[in-house]
Order: structure tokens, then sequence, then C-alpha cells
């Protein structure tokens, strides 16, 4: 690849876009913005790289089950948005509704119409060029019973949840963008397993509509991709704002802190020391490094998750509760259900206004620090489909709301990839991202 390229406007977003050369490469390896410089040079055509994701999903979505369902009408839907100019192929998890497309959340017992409306992010990506290729496997109401879905770097592990389709699709090449969403750690942790990236913005940055309500004080969408300008793009049209190229920033003037207090712990041996020798490795090549504790923080918010999801989870799926609770799994009955019978309505209260407290505390620590950094999951993907793995490493941060990305930074021996989780203070997101562009450009990934 070589570092020419130009600044061109694609449906109102202006985009720098490296020249490229893939002559000889299958067009659905390409992220999105490789594969559009190629449009924009004529050197590919957006019915081609659709056709060239279909066909990839047809050959690997028998192994891999990333999908509830699929657009039928991609083609024409494809021929018609390159009449624009171009069409980008997506996914959309399948608690998020995308006009035309059934909804079915992860139970059988939704009714399979295809949706007459679609959420406010949906249409602003519609909007902006993007087709949906279909809708991407969730677990059961985006809660912890797994779907059909394999790990594409190793079938026989879970590819985490509950974005589990949306991960999958992107690290296997049937798309190059997904959307997910994140109550506890539902793009992170998924991300970190299939070994690409995953992006939770500060809390209310992108329209909720349509989106299954699981917890809505915390509850949010995120995107996973294979590239961080990949995802800046897709950012830019979930904002309904110009895309900006997202430049890398100087690590010697960014502070950095490592969170090892608990749940530290939690994480296997080989992670930690891994993510012990990234730290020590930006420290050797300029940035800062802070030492914090949050201890006392993380604990207490990790316990007021469970308290005010299970207390949020039981009101926002009242339907299924009280028509189909017999076609529920036993871990939703018993865990977030479960726990949602814990609070009345002034502990609930009591909670929330805990809560705001240790956002408090949380945004005068990250006055001394500007990256948190701790494992984004306890280790690799398990073994088995019967769980979609620990969710403790995300947990306090989704409820506090700050944003957070994963980065496929390593491998372990086993060769599945370890993610390294950045976080940053509220509404900082531009800093996490311009961050994540220059570790990744040093470190790049070995996935």
């Amino acid at each position: 690849m070589s570092g020419r390229g130009s600044l061109i406007i694609l449906n109102g977003f202006m985009i720098f876009m490296a020249e490229t050369m893939f002559d000889n490469t299958d067009p659905y390896l390409l992220t999105a913005t490789e594969a559009l410089a190629l449009i924009k040079s004529r050197k590919l055509s957006a019915l081609e790289w659709v056709e060239s994701c279909r066909e990839r999903i047809r050959s690997r979505e028998p192994d891999i089950q990333a999908w509830a369902c699929l657009n039928d009408s991609i083609i024409e839907e494809t021929k018609s948005q390159a009449r624009r100019g171009f069409a980008i192929p997506v996914g959309v998890k399948d608690i998020i509704d995308v006009l035309g497309l059934p909804t079915m959340m992860g139970a059988n017992f939704h009714d399979p119409a295809p949706a007459m409306r679609e959420g406010g992010s949906v249409a602003l990506m519609r909007d902006s060029g993007c087709v949906f290729m279909g809708k991407t496997v969730t677990t059961e109401l985006g809660h912890r019973h797994p779907g059909p879905t394999r790990n594409p770097r190793n079938l026989a592990h879970t590819p985490g949840g509950s974005s589990s389709g949306s991960a999958a699709a992107v690290a296997d090449f049937m798309v190059p963008l997904c959307l997910g969403t994140q109550t506890t750690a539902s793009v992170i942790r998924p991300a970190a397993f299939c070994g690409v990236i995953g992006y939770k913005p500060t809390y209310g940055d992108f329209d909720k509509t349509g989106v299954l309500a699981n917890a809505p004080s915390m509850d949010s969408l995120g995107i996973i991709a294979r590239s961080i300008e990949d995802l800046c793009l897709l950012r830019g049209m979930l904002l309904d704002e110009p895309h900006k190229t997202v430049k890398a920033n100087n690590l010697s003037k960014v502070r950095f802190a490592l969170l090892k207090v608990s749940p530290w712990e939690k994480a296997d041996e080989e992670t930690r020391h891994l993510i012990e020798k990234f730290i020590d490795e930006i420290v050797a090549k300029g940035a800062k490094r802070i030492d914090i504790d949050l201890e006392h923080e993380l604990k207490r918010l990790m316990e007021l998750h469970r308290l005010i999801s299970g207390f949020e989870f039981r009101r926002s799926i009242a339907f299924e509760r009280t028509r189909h609770l017999d076609q529920l799994s036993a871990i939703l009955r018993e865990g977030r259900l479960a726990d949602g019978q814990e609070l009345d309505i002034r502990g609930y209260q009591a909670a929330i206004q805990e809560t705001a407290l240790l956002r408090t505390r949380l945004a005068e620590v990250f006055r001394e620090v500007d990256i948190i950094v701790s494992p984004s999951a306890s280790g690799p993907a398990p073994l088995g489909l019967e769980s979609t793995g620990d969710a403790v490493f995300s947990t306090a941060w989704s409820l506090a709301g700050n944003p957070a990305i994963t980065l496929p930074l390593f491998v372990a021996t086993s060769g599945l990839p370890i993610g390294v989780q950045f976080f940053a203070d509220m509404a900082q997101d531009d800093m996490l991202l311009a961050t994540s562009k220059s570790v990744f450009d040093v470190f790049g990934s070995p996935v």
C-alpha cells in the first residue's frame, strides 16, 4: 500500500483515502476505507464488493453461523445505493430494527414479520450509503444465553456475547463493519475474543430508537470493525456529522494508567503479563505512566450495575416475562430477572443517585490521567459454546458510561486473540480514538 492518497467527498463525508493497490485481493478482504478508495478510482465497483461479501457469507456461514437472517434484496439495494457513488456492506445486531428485515432478538417467539420502521442510527447509516447484508446473531434478548455463533479463530470456542454474530462476521471478513450493543460487555468482549476492534462510545452519543431496551440507563450502541479508520467512518454517520479523519496522538503526550486493582486478579497470568509488557513498551516510547487506585469505586459500580440492570431489564422485557416466561432460558430467569427483584423503586432511585456520585469520582481521576488500561476479558475466548465468557472487566465502566475500546494487540500461546481495553473520560472519544490509532500504528494487529 502506498502512502499517497486524496481528499474526497462521499455523500457529505470528507475522507482521506489512501491510494491502494489490491489488484489480486478478493474485495471481501478490504476494509471499508480501502474499498471506497478503489471504488473512487474505478478499480472496484460497489456491486463487486457486496457480491464478494455475499459469497464469503455463503461459503463460511455454515461453519460460523453469524447471521440471524440475510437480506434477499441486497443486490437490488446495492444497485440503487451505488447510483449515489458507493455502497458499504454492513451487518446489524438482531435487537436493532432494520426496515424490511425481521427483529427476532434471539428468541423464537417474536413475530418474524419485517420491521416497518427502523431506528434513527440505522436510518442515518442507510442515508450515508450503507447497505444491510442482514441481521447478526444475538444472545437471547441481548442477555447471556448463547446463540449458535462460533468463533472464527477457533470454532470450538465462544465468540463472546451478546453481539456474537457482529464480532464473528467482521472477524471472518463477511463484512467490514457491524453494529452491536452493550449493556455490560456485549461489544468489548466478543470483539476481543474474535480479534477485532470493538468501540462503545460515551453514553448517549448514538441514538437508541428501534433498539431493544435492556437497561436504558446504560444501554449503548457500539461499533465492531477491523480498522480505526472504518470505525471513525461509521461513527461520523451515527453522529450525523461530517467525518473527520482520525489523526494519531503523540504518545509522549498521553498519560496512561494500568488498572491493577480488583478485578485485575481475575485475568489469567498470560493476559496480565502481556498487558504489563504493553505498558512498559509504550512508556519506553515516551508515554507517561500514572498510578491510580479505583478499587473501591469499581467494586461498588459492579454491584450497582447488577442491581440497576436487573431492575431495568425486568421492566424492559415485561412483555416477554409476562407472556413467554416458560420460553425464556434458565440463565435469563435465574440471572438478571432474579436480580431485578432485589430493588423496589426507592432502592432503584437511591442506586441511581449513588452511581452519579461515583461518576463524579471517576471524573476527578481523569483530571490526572488520559487513558486507563485494563484487560478486555479475563483471557482468550473460553473453550465451548455454552457460555459467552466473563464480563467483569467492562461491567463497572458500562454503568459509568465512559467510552471504551478494545484493540486486538496480542495472541495467546493457544493461538487465540487477547484484547487490550482503553477507557477515557466522558466525551473524550476523539482523544480515545486518536490514541488508539497511535497505538495501532505502532503495535499493529497480530491476528
